[in-house]
């Protein structure tokens, strides 16, 4: 009877236990201190020192992008006269001045009584020499994918990005490698997109644009750091904020880069 009696009150407690599993729970979630994020580029075409700001949002804002106005930023080559920016509004600030391999550069950033420095310099320029598209078996299927070729200059430390557009619509890929692998040779290297969405695929007919950037170690390692987080290669458990070269406390990246580009017409 004993035994029946212990039986009976289990069950009773376990059912009031259930019955409590259908509870809502309300989580409060603080949110954290918003970080200023600035996006700073100086390049060797025409019209383009250009500087954006923004700061995180935390879960609770709407995902649109608001930029930071009313900023101070100025840029200087060689630690000459710094050159002050035009506030275009929204966050973006742009000079039309042109940037030279082998100069180096610093940006300051003076905005709501905090001050961001970062400091780059512009490699020398390697020539996109042509883009093709290669056919492979990826992910299940055939793809056609585009292939960059250049030479690398010899000597290590060289490293490169690229941005593709097809359509005009860019892909939100990162591409990004170094000259470890091919220090002083000529590269055909594949700008391979991981996605199972066969609309990102190239098509016969498509207008392919690539872009490529000479960039710096450091910037090199701000958007490797990026893309392993992004594909959830960073061996962490939650993702870590890239690898900056921006000083006082912003995300972010302020690069001195080469620019060129092709066009084709896929066939």
């Amino acid at each position: 009877m004993k035994r029946f009696k212990r039986r009976l009150l289990l069950l009773i407690v376990l059912g009031i236990m259930g019955a409590g599993c259908k509870k809502i729970i309300h989580l409060s979630i603080e949110g954290v201190a918003k970080k200023y994020v600035i996006e700073a580029t100086v390049a060797d075409n025409n019209d383009f020192y250009n500087v954006i700001i923004s700061q995180t949002l935390n879960i609770e804002d709407s995902n649109l992008f608001k930029g930071v106005p009313n900023a101070s930023v100025t840029i200087s080559e060689d630690g000459k006269t710094p050159l002050l920016l035009e506030d275009r509004g929204n966050g973006i600030y742009h000079a039309n001045v042109t940037g030279r391999p082998g100069h180096t550069y610093n940006l300051v950033v003076k905005v709501n009584g905090q001050v961001f420095t970062a400091s780059s310099t512009m490699p020398v320029k390697v020539p996109l020499d042509s883009i093709t598209t290669n056919e492979r078996p990826f992910l299940g299927r055939m793809q056609k994918i585009a292939a960059v070729a250049f030479t690398d200059p010899p000597g290590e430390g060289n490293a490169y990005r690229f941005t593709q557009y097809v359509n005009d619509r860019k892909e939100i890929t990162i591409f990004v490698t170094n000259d470890k692998l091919f220090d002083g040779r000529s590269v055909s290297y594949e700008l391979l997109v991981f996605s199972n969405d066969k609309h990102s695929d190239l098509k016969t007919g498509d207008r392919l644009k690539v872009e490529m950037r000479c960039i710096s170690m450091d910037n090199y390692m701000y958007w490797y750091s990026l893309s392993q987080s992004a594909l959830g290669q960073n061996q962490s458990a939650s993702p870590g904020n890239p690898i900056t070269n921006i000083k006082g406390g912003a995300l972010g990246y302020f690069s001195a880069n080469t620019y060129a580009s092709k066009t084709i017409t896929v066939h």
